[in-house]
């Protein structure tokens, strides 16, 4: 067997190490997922998608506690990749002043 099959030698890489790296991205979201769907934060909803060599979480969080949670979760499982966050903290406190109509 040759021990150079499949190697670039221009030193890109080979085909088969972008396809290892884009399903360990998949697999660390997969595991992600799982691990935010046993937590407290299994409720919401996040959506957690790959873009490029990149991953955006998407959703809506109800404090900012919650918030500081996830990012602590995402930042733990996906270390060394670039995320990308669009989260909404949705605060349902109750008003502390009427609102005054015109």
């Amino acid at each position: 067997m040759n021990a150079h099959a499949g190697h670039d030698p221009g030193g890109t890489g080979t085909t088969a190490d972008a396809g290892a790296a884009g399903n360990n991205i998949e697999y660390r979201i997969a595991h992600l997922q799982e691990r935010l769907a046993a937590g407290e934060l299994g409720e919401l909803g996040m959506r957690v998608e790959p873009r490029g060599s990149a991953v955006t979480v998407i959703g809506t969080v109800p404090t900012a506690h919650c918030r500081e949670e996830l990012l602590r979760t995402v930042n733990d499982e996906l270390a060394g990749l670039a995320v990308h966050y669009d989260i909404v903290v949705a605060e349902a406190a109750a008003p502390d002043h009427p609102e005054e109509v015109a």
